[in-house]
C-alpha cells in the first residue's frame, strides 16, 4: 500500500466530528423520539434528586411526629415514594426506548449512505487507499460507536446532567453549609474519572487500530492464498497476524489496568467524602441546630447529583 494511501487513513483517522453533526441524518419522525427522549431523560434525571427531599421526611417522621401520627404521616410519605417511582419508571421507559429507537434508525441509515458512497468510488480507490477487510470493519464496528454515541448515551447524557442541577439545587436549598463543604470534594473526582476516561479512550482506539490492521493481514492472506501457499507464506503471514493481535493484547491490558486504578480512586473519593460529610453533618447537627433529616437530604442530594 502506498504512501498516500497511508497518509490519507491517518489524516481521515484524526478527524473529528462534533456530537450535532451525528444527527444530520434525523427525518422528523426522528425529531419527535429525540423530544420524547429528553424529556424522559430530564425527568428521570430530577427524580433521584426529589427522591432525596421524600426519603429525608422519611427520617424526620420517626423524630418529630406524635406516636399517634407516625403511621399517618409515613403512610403519606410512602404514597409519594410511591407515585414517584412510578413516574421514574415512565421516564425511564420513554428516555431508553425513544433514544434506543432513533439510534438504530439512524445509524441505519448511515450504513446505507456509507456503503453507497464507497461503490461509487474509483477502482484506483480500493487499490491504494483502502482495503476490503476495512471497509467491512467500519460498516460492522464504527457505525456500532456511531449508533450508541447518538443513541442511548445522549439520554444517558441528558439524564446525568439534569441530575446534576437537581441535585445541587436541592442540596443548597436544604443545607448550604454542608453542601458547600462537600462540593470541595468534586475537584479531585473529576480529575481521577477524567483521567481514566482519557486513558481508556486512547487505549482503546489504539486496540480498535491493530484489530482493524489484524483483520487486513487476514483478509489479504486469504485472499491470495494460493500466492501466498506458493511462496510458502504461511508463517510470515501467521507471525505478521501475531504481531497486531500483541499489540492489540497490550492496548486492551493497559485499558483494564487503567479502568481498574481509575475506578478504584473515584470509589476512594467517593468513601472519603461520605466520611466528611457525617463528620460535618454531625457537626451541623450539634452546633447549628440541623435535623438528621436535612443532613440526610443534602448528603444524599451532593452524592446524587455530583458522585
Amino acid at each position: 500500500m502506498g504512501e498516500d494511501g497511508e497518509k490519507l487513513r491517518s489524516k481521515g483517522g484524526d478527524e473529528k466530528v462534533p456530537i450535532y453533526k451525528l444527527f444530520a441524518f434525523a427525518d422528523r419522525l426522528d425529531a419527535v423520539l429525540m423530544i420524547v427522549g429528553t424529556l424522559g431523560a430530564i425527568g428521570n434525571g430530577l427524580t433521584q434528586p426529589i427522591m432525596t427531599v421524600i426519603f429525608g421526611q422519611l427520617i424526620n417522621s420517626f423524630g418529630t411526629s406524635n406516636d399517634s401520627e407516625v403511621v399517618h404521616e409515613i403512610s403519606e410519605v410512602c404514597i409519594k415514594y410511591v407515585y414517584l417511582a412510578i413516574g421514574a419508571g415512565i421516564a425511564s421507559l420513554l428516555q431508553m426506548s425513544c433514544w434506543m429507537v432513533t439510534g438504530e434508525r439512524q445509524a441505519t441509515r448511515i450504513r446505507g449512505l456509507y456503503l453507497k458512497t464507497i461503490l461509487r468510488q474509483d477502482i484506483a480507490f480500493f487499490d491504494t487507499e483502502t482495503t476490503t477487510g476495512e471497509v467491512i470493519g467500519r460498516m460492522s464496528g464504527d457505525t456500532i460507536l456511531i449508533q450508541d454515541a447518538m443513541g442511548e448515551k445522549v439520554g444517558k447524557f441528558i439524564q446525568l446532567v439534569s441530575q446534576f442541577l437537581g441535585g445541587f439545587a436541592i442540596a443548597f436549598a436544604k443545607g448550604w453549609m454542608l453542601a458547600l463543604v462537600l462540593c470541595s470534594c468534586i475537584p479531585a473526582l473529576v480529575v481521577a474519572g477524567g483521567c481514566m476516561s482519557l486513558l481508556m479512550s486512547r487505549m482503546s482506539g489504539r486496540g480498535q487500530v491493530a484489530y482493524a490492521e489484524a483483520g487486513n493481514v487476514v483478509e489479504q492472506t486469504v485472499g491470495a492464498i494460493r500466492t501466498v501457499a506458493s511462496f510458502t507464506g504461511e508463517k510470515q503471514a501467521i507471525n505478521k497476524y501475531n504481531n497486531k493481535l500483541q499489540i492489540a493484547y497490550a492496548s486492551t491490558v493497559k485499558q483494564g489496568l487503567a479502568s481498574g486504578v481509575g475506578l478504584g480512586t473515584v470509589l476512594l473519593v467517593v468513601f472519603s467524602t461520605y466520611g466528611l460529610a457525617v463528620w460535618y453533618g454531625s457537626k451541623l447537627i450539634i452546633e447549628k441546630g440541623y435535623n438528621g433529616g436535612k443532613v440526610i437530604n443534602v448528603i444524599m442530594a451532593i452524592m446524587t447529583g455530583g458522585m
